[in-house]
This record gives C-alpha cells, structure tokens and sequence, in this order.
C-alpha cells in the first residue's frame, strides 16, 4: 500500500469538522489515531455544539469526545472576533453559496488560525476551495491513510477502522482515495459499505466490464 501522508509534516494543527469525529469515533480507535498524529488535533465550541445535539437521540460520539479532550487529545477552541465575521459570511445568504453552523466554523478557525481544516463533505470542501484556497482542505481518510497513522496500525487493524468508519457512519472517500481504501477493504467488505460508490462495490471483474 502506498502511505499518502506527508502533507501532516507542515501541519501546525488540525481543525476538524463534527462528521470527522462521528467517523473517528465509528472506528473504535480515535485515541491511537489521534495519539499517532504529529499535530494537534481540534474542534470548535460550534461543532462540539453540533455532536451534544445528538446526546438525545442516543449517539455517543460527544460523549467519546469529551473523553478525549479530557485526556489532553483534542482541543476545544472558541472564534475569535475576525474568525466570527467569516463565520457569519458562510452562513447567511442562499443554500447554495452557505455551509452549516460547524462546516463554516471549522472554515473559519482554519483560515484564521492557519490549521488544516478537515472536512468530509464535497459542498463544503469546494466552497472553501473557491473562497479561501490558502485554507489546506484535507479529510477523514487522509489522515486515516496518513504516514503516521499508517506505522501506529497493523494492517489488520487499519483495514477495520476503514471498515467501521464506512459501514458505521458512512464516511465520504475523496475519489482519489477510492482504489486504496477498496484494496484495504478487500471485495467482501466492500460490498457492505453503502457510502463507496456502487461501482467500487461490484466485484473488480464486474467493475472492469462497466468502464
């Protein structure tokens, strides 16, 4: 497998999006991944906002969360008052040009804090392209597939984190990404993830036929 991961070696910090953590969550291993990450890992009062709405309807992932601020894991951040402007420009206006509450603030604190924003969402990683392209966009599955998460997994383990992150809480995979997250998968597991497109889910002789 190729280790896709470099890009963390310039990375002050982290600043992720509330369906990065449902997906890290859904693995079962946030804590080592977030251990073998060279950065610092954040989320904004906003998004943490975002997974304390869904105590209520019986998901865990805030819970898992605070865990791991508390453990000195993650870091809650608030936006400062440039990062509040920004935050209000992405929010106000058509569907179509705005983001929700955490996608925007996670945007915001990246682009004033100078973090890597990871999000998952293809709308919002294409407004803040266009936007704000100094803010590096990156996703769950790069940092899963990362150099540094790659060498703290076995193979076993990082195939099964894919797996869950997938089956679980339906991760998004960047299209780039697609071969190498099916090649861990293999074909059986795969098939089960609804999220992957459906020709990643066809055999790979069932796929080639249709390209």
């Amino acid at each position: 497998m190729s280790h896709p991961g470099s890009w963390l070696d310039g990375a002050a910090s982290l600043v992720s999006d509330a369906s990065v953590w449902i997906n890290l969550v859904a693995t079962e291993r946030a804590d080592v991944v977030l251990r073998a990450s060279s950065v610092r890992h954040l989320i904004t009062s906003t998004a943490l906002g975002e997974l304390d709405a869904g105590r209520a309807k019986g998901r865990r992932t805030a819970i898992v969360v605070a865990e791991l601020i508390e453990m000195g894991l993650i870091g809650e951040v608030a936006l400062g008052a440039a990062e509040e402007e920004t935050f209000l420009g992405l929010v106000a206006g058509p569907v179509s040009e705005t983001l929700d509450d955490g996608e925007a603030a996670t945007i915001a604190y990246a682009l004033g804090s100078g973090s890597v924003a990871l999000i998952d969402e293809r709308k919002a990683t294409a407004l803040c392209a266009n936007q704000f392209p100094s803010v590096k966009v990156m996703s769950t599955t790069d940092l899963l597939l990362s150099q540094d998460v790659q060498r703290a997994l076995s193979a076993e383990d990082l195939a099964d984190s894919l797996f869950k992150a997938l089956l679980v809480a339906r991760m998004r995979v960047p299209e780039r990404h697609l071969p190498e997250v099916c090649k861990w998968l293999g074909p059986e597991r795969r098939q089960l993830c609804q999220s992957l497109p459906a020709i990643w889910r066809m055999p790979p002789d069932a796929r080639s036929a249709t390209i």
